[in-house]
Parts: C-alpha cells; structure tokens; sequence
C-alpha cells in the first residue's frame, strides 16, 4: 500500500476523496492548512472532528493529521497582488499549498497528493486552473472526485458519516476575491510568482517548521493548545 497526503479543508469533499483513497489501497496522511486569521477557529475544529470520524471508521490505520499554518503565505500573496491581479489571488493560495504538500510528501515518504476537488465547482477548479496549481509540483496529484458531481460527493459523505460535520459552522478562507480568476494564464501567474518567491520562500520556511502532526483520534482541546494562533 502507498501513502498519499490528503488534503482535507473541512468541507464535504475532502473527506469523501480521502475515504474513496483508503479503498483504493492507499494510506491516508491528512495535512490541514490553517488559515488564521483568515479563517475562524471554528474550522480548525471541524477538521479534527472529520478525521477523527475518519480514524475510527478506519481503524485498520494508523491515522495522523498534520497542522501547517497558511496565514503568512496569504499576507505575502493579498500584500502583492493588486489591481486586477487580485483575481489570482486563490491561484496563489493553492500554488503554495501544493508546494507545502509535496514537502510533506518528502518527508514521510509518500508519491502522491490526493486532493477533493470537484471539476469546476470552485474558480481554481476548471481545468486551466488544476494544471497551473500544480506547476509548482512534480508530484502524482489525484482528483479522485473530478467524475463526481455534487449531489453524488454529498451522499456519500452521508453514508460515511462526515456530512453533518462538514456543514458545521466554519468556512475555508475569508478573503477569496469578488471576481476570482477562472482562466488563468500560466505565464502571467509565473511572472507575478517571480516577483514575490523571495517573500513566499520566507513565509514557507516559517510556515514549515510551524507543522504539528496528532495521531487520531484526539481532542479538540489538545489541538487548540498545541496549535498556537
């Protein structure tokens, strides 16, 4: 069996391609980003109530879940980007989520990402924008969900119990643009990308060694300490 680093936001769709992931053969790691302050602590809990679940309805693994904090890289990026480039702004976040992704994957020894995204449910989801997040990475991504539509996803978080966790209070980011790019143009994102690596290099340094990983299940409590805002 292969380890893979799942994703996992707190929503619906996560979850549900980590889970079709276990039943494909491979070992979950989760890698939450935290986003504050850009996102509420309220999101933070739901992930450790939705990989709990996860853990105790696998429990044939050894299940972790690892904690990065996001909050610098998203500065430096809402820092840069202005005027209409403010657009790029998710194309950004998700171009270093990918790269902390794959730095993780070097570190225990997985081959692939496993992410939930839906094609086209979100503005970094069409399919110009899932190639240009992962120009950063040479690693295997997997989209387990991408045949999937949205009422199938939400079933099937239902029958694996993760639904009503996935709705609780608690968004992803707060600072997603009005009109976010969905057609991105892969030489425009490099060139803008040019200008801030040395602030996103610093971030991700800093972010990187911000990393606290839990073996599930566990305490919502014990992670609030842990992870220090």
């Amino acid at each position: 069996m292969e380890k893979a680093v799942c994703l996992i936001s707190g929503g619906i769709d996560s979850p549900v391609a980590a889970q079709i992931a276990v039943f494909n053969g491979f070992i979950p790691y989760f890698l939450h980003y935290h986003n504050f302050p850009f996102h509420s602590l309220g999101t933070l809990e739901k992930v450790v109530k939705i990989t709990n679940t996860f853990s105790r309805n696998n429990s044939d693994y050894s299940v972790t879940l690892a904690i990065i904090k996001h909050g610098k890289s998203q500065e430096k990026i809402l820092n840069n980007l202005k005027g209409r480039d403010i657009r790029q702004t998710c194309l950004f976040c998700r171009l270093q989520m990918f790269v902390k992704a794959q730095k993780y994957a070097h570190q225990i020894g997985a081959k692939v990402i496993i992410t939930g995204e839906i094609l086209g449910e979100q503005a970094s989801q069409t399919l110009t924008n899932l190639s240009i997040v992962n120009s950063k990475v040479n690693i295997l991504t997997l989209r387990p969900l991408l045949g999937y539509n949205k009422d199938e996803v939400t079933n099937l978080s239902k029958k694996w119990g993760f639904y009503d966790l996935s709705i609780l209070p608690g968004g992803c980011c707060n600072i997603n643009p009005k009109y976010p790019e969905t057609n991105g143009n892969l030489e425009l994102i490099r060139e803008l990308y040019n200008r801030m690596a040395s602030e996103l290099a610093e971030a991700e340094n800093i972010e990187q060694q911000s990393m606290e990983i839990f073996s599930l299940p566990i305490d919502v409590k014990d992670v609030l300490e842990r992870i220090e805002i």
